[in-house]
Formats: C-alpha cells, sequence, structure tokens
C-alpha cells in the first residue's frame, strides 16, 4: 500500500523511532536463533541507507545524485560469469525496469543500465546476503531477493542511481514494521519463482470497471503468489498485516489453475497447462478495500466526469468515484506457436492499462518470445535467439482452460429474508467478487441475483480463507438482473427490504458455518 499521503503522513512521524526499535531487537536476536527462522542478521530493518525515512517506496523515487555514471562505481563481475545481451523477460533470475537491469547468478545480483550493452556490475547487497538469493523480482521502484529458505528483502530506490539503493527485511504491518515475512508456499522452495513476483504500480491513472478514469498520485507495492495447486492467488502488502488472508479472486469463479505467474504495477497475468491465459488489474485500492485515500460506489453513475486530481476525487462528489466491483479477469488470445512457461509482464507507460505480455517461444526455428499489448488483439514474435529458460508447454488453438478446473468449493449457504423470500448462494467463494445467487418469493419463484463483496482493510493479522473468525466483506446486492422494473412481486422487495435501490449497499460478515448480512437481517447457514 505503499504512497498513500494519509498513511504516510502519520507513518513519517512514528517511523523512525518505531523501526529503530525492531532493528535493535531483531538483529541481535537473529544471532540466537537457527539459521532460516528469521531474515539474515546484517541485512536491517531500517535500511542500509540511513539518510531517508526507512519506509521503503515513500518516495517515488528519490532523484539520482549522478544519475547511469553510478553504476561506473559499482565492481564489475567476474570473469567467466555470462550474462544474456539484454533483459526481455522478468522473471526469478532476472528483471528490469525503465533504468536498471538486474540478473541473478550463483546467488549474487548482477545490474548496468536498462538498455545499454555496458559492463554488468556487482548490486551492493548486505555481506551475509550477497551469494544466498535464491530468486528475484523487479518491478517499478522495486527489487525484492528471497534467500533459500523464503525471508523476502526489499531494496527500493531502483529507479534512482545505485547510490540511492536501499535495503531492508521489513515487509508487513503496520507500515512496513512487521520484521520479516517468507514467500508464500517456501516449503517447495522460493527458487519456484514462476510461482511469485512483485508488483510495484507507479501509474499515474486506471480505468475502472465502468470506463470512468482515475488519476493517481501514488505508488502501491505487493507481492502476488499462487498456492500450491495454482487454483489461489495471496498478496502481501506491506502496509498490511503479515499474513495470507487477502486473496486475488483466480479466473473462472476460481477454479482456473495456474501453473504461471507474473504481475508488474498491479495487474497479475497467468497461465495454465495449456497456454490458456488471463490478465486482472487489481490491488487493494482498485478492489474497493481502502477508503483512505479512495472514495468508492456500487451505483450506477451516469455521465460524471473524472476528476482532475486524486484530492479532488476523494472529496468532490460532483466527480465520479471508483466503481465496483473491481474489473473481472480479462482472457487472453491464445498465441499460435510453440510456447514454454516463462511469462512475463511489464510497464509501457504512465496509465494501469499501459502493460505488455511476454510469452516465452519459437517461431520458425528461432527463439525468442512472443508479446503484445494487455489489450492489443494479437501475438507478434521477436526473435533473440537466446536458450529457451521454460518448460515447454502444450499450447493448441482452441481454449483448454475447462481442462483443469479445480472442483467447486461445494459451500452453500441458505437463510431466510423477511416477508418470507429466502437467498441461497450455491459454491461460495469468499475470494471472488460476484456471486451469483437465487432469490426465492413467498410463491416460490426463483429470481437470479448477484452479490457483490470486497475483502476489508484489516489491521491485525488473521488466517487465510473462512474459518470462526468473521471475515467482513463490503459489497452490494444487485437485483437488476431479474428486472425488477417487470414484475410487480420483485418490485415489492426491492422497496420494502432495498429501500427502492436493485443496488442495495450490505456489510456481510463470512465464516466457515454461515454468512450474515445484517441489512438484511438475514443469517444464512452452511447446507
Amino acid at each position: 500500500m505503499t504512497g498513500r499521503s494519509v498513511w504516510k503522513s502519520v507513518a513519517a512521524m512514528v517511523a523512525v523511532g518505531v523501526v529503530v526499535a525492531v532493528h535493535d531487537g531483531g538483529a541481535v536476536a537473529n544471532a540466537d536463533v537457527g539459521v532460516g527462522t528469521r531474515p539474515l542478521g546484517c541485512v536491517p530493518a531500517m535500511s542500509t541507507l540511513q539518510v531517508i525515512p526507512p519506509l521503503p517506496g515513500l518516495f517515488l523515487p528519490l532523484p539520482s545524485i549522478r544519475g547511469v555514471a553510478e553504476f561506473d562505481d559499482l565492481p564489475a563481475a567476474p570473469a567467466g560469469v555470462s550474462f544474456p545481451p539484454g533483459i526481455e523477460l522478468r522473471d526469478g533470475a532476472q528483471g528490469f525496469n525503465s533504468f536498471a537491469e538486474v540478473a541473478l547468478r550463483d546467488g549474487s545480483l548482477y545490474t548496468r543500465p536498462r538498455g545499454s550493452e555496458g559492463v554488468w556490475r556487482k548490486v551492493p547487497t548486505p555481506g551475509c546476503l550477497d551469494g544466498q538469493v535464491a530468486a528475484v523480482s523487479v518491478d517499478g521502484n522495486m527489487l525484492v531477493a528471497a534467500d533459500h529458505n523464503g525471508w523476502i528483502y526489499s531494496m527500493d530506490n531502483l529507479l534512482s542511481g545505485p547510490m540511492l539503493w536501499n535495503w531492508t527485511f521489513s515487509y508487513g504491518g503496520p507500515i512496513w514494521l512487521w520484521p520479516g515475512e517468507q514467500v508464500p508456499g517456501t516449503g517447495d522452495g522460493p527458487v519456484a519463482s514462476s510461482r511469485w513476483a512483485i508488483s510495484h504500480r507507479m501509474s499515474k491513472s486506471f480505468e475502472d470497471a465502468k470506463g470512468y478514469n482515475h488519476p493517481t498520485q501514488a505508488g502501491l507495492v505487493e507481492l502476488v503468489a499462487l498456492s500450491q495447486d495454482g487454483s489461489r492467488i495471496t498478496y502481501q502488502d506491506p502496509w498490511l498485516p503479515a499474513d495470507l488472508s487477502y486473496e486475488i479472486g483466480g479466473p473462472l469463479g476460481g477454479r482456473f489453475v495456474s501453473e504461471s505467474l507474473s504481475a508488474s504495477g498491479s495487474v497479475t497475468f497467468v497461465m495454465n497447462r495449456y497456454g490458456d491465459m488471463f490478465t486482472r488489474k487489481y490491488d487493494l485500492d482498485m478492489a474497493g478495500s481502502n477508503h483512505i485515500p479512495g472514495r468508492y460506489t456500487w451505483q450506477d453513475q451516469g455521465p460524471l466526469p473524472s476528476a482532475p486530481d486524486q484530492l479532488t476525487e476523494r472529496f468532490n462528489p460532483a466527480y465520479a468515484a471508483i466503481s465496483l466491483p473491481a474489473e473481472d479477469w480479462q482472457a487472453q488470445p491464445k498465441i499460435p506457436g510453440e510456447i514454454t512457461s516463462r511469462i512475463s509482464i511489464h510497464v509501457t507507460g504512465d496509465a494501469a492499462e499501459n502493460r505488455e505480455l511476454r510469452v516465452e517461444g519459437r517461431q520458425g526455428g528461432r527463439t525468442g518470445y512472443w508479446h503484445k499489448d494487455l489489450r492489443g488483439p494479437a501475438w507478434e514474435f521477436t526473435a533473440d535467439d537466446q536458450p529457451l529458460a521454460g518448460s515447454p508447454v502444450q499450447n493448441p488453438a482452441s481454449d483448454m482452460s475447462a481442462r483443469t478446473l479445480v472442483a467447486p468449493t461445494g459451500i452453500t449457504f441458505r437463510g431466510g429474508l423477511p416477508g418470507g423470500w429466502t437467498l441461497r448462494f450455491d459454491d461460495f467463494d469468499w475470494a471472488q467478487t460476484k456471486h451469483p445467487a437465487t432469490l426465492t418469493s413467498p410463491t416460490g419463484r426463483d429470481y437470479p441475483v448477484q452479490l457483490y463483496t470486497t475483502d476489508g482493510l484489516r489491521l491485525l493479522p488473521r488466517a487465510a480463507g473462512l474459518d470462526d473468525n468473521p471475515r467482513e466483506l463490503e459489497g452490494a446486492l444487485d437485483v437488476r438482473e431479474a428486472n425488477p422494473a417487470d414484475d410487480p412481486e420483485l418490485a415489492g422487495f426491492v422497496n420494502a427490504q432495498l429501500s427502492g435501490r436493485p443496488v442495495y449497499e450490505v456489510t456481510v460478515q463470512a465464516t466457515r458455518s454461515q454468512l450474515a448480512v445484517a441489512a438484511l437481517a438475514a443469517t444464512l447457514t452452511r447446507d
């Protein structure tokens, strides 16, 4: 959640004292515990660069002191270490932004200016981490390295010269002060880096699901990762509790099984074992979970104009709010050729929609990568004649998404509403933003309706998924699909129980055994 102005005004006043306290206790304690149970002790909680506040991404980015000339001050890579002629794909062994390229070799990180043919040089790295990096991910102003135990180490100011690059092991709420987090699925090894990526949104605007354009003034950091079976997608935000409780509900109602993942600037890109691909523009702010900088609505807004800046949008209702629910997954066209599991996405412009997708592959006997704009209609191929690093992927021309679907959740919630109405959800998945439901009238007539939800903003850790601890979801019940204007019985329900609004805002308390909707005076129990 990096960059939110209100959070940061508070954080700037308390960060130095709190982080110093964490650092003073953390590094010393690390020497007394077993290897791998905490982040490496030489990486500080505060930062390796003490001249700026200890919150990575607080300034986006700091201006370079001497620009690309600062690369010349770094030690050259040892003779015999090989590098590609250019970095064109972002994965766990390499990455880039508009300023720098980074490559991982034998546990150490190397860099050079983006687009140059210059000498590869050593990234300044704390001594105990150098040689121990198992995977790396680069996006925007951030680099994240994972050691062999999955601990996350962040280096920011990557859009500035190397003199201002700085490291911290802090990650997670409150405001980056949690003493370290690990990449999800560390038991499977963080080297499985095609399954996680850092995303740092620094775009100046984004378009919501209804087509309204929204100005943004700051960035957002999240580490996005696949579950072991590939059907769940978690995100860890360094301003949120250090847990795995936040998810991006996956494609096809959460049943799509992803084999590969890449993320950049709040756009997540996934692919299954048959080359079927989906993308989604989604983060905590776009989802409607953070009311501090954002103003949201579930209602139709008509012809309201877009605000000239984020502050005006937040407080002036004469301009369009962010429309909810958030934009859904978008299916991408199949690639007309040979591909591997190595997929990549990166920023190409100032809007969140300015992204390019790349997939490693081969055409006409030459290796390279397929590429297209996020919203582009067709793929093109660029040859680079580099060895293929990904695993071969079956890629039939037809849509094979349904071949690998996981089973539905099997969770059915059913309960009565006032006036003899009932509401039922089949195969409920809390992480989805749209939940089809059946509303049944006292006369027995069924109406198809939708419940929209978004996960709430939390300050304390909680377990993943649904359990006995209520998960609070904000949302709205939408009965427009059933055409209440043409049905007197349904129109009576809308007037009596939804205050005349066919899109009725609600708060949902969800557990493994029940779904409580206070605004409807309803508690639905699990069948």
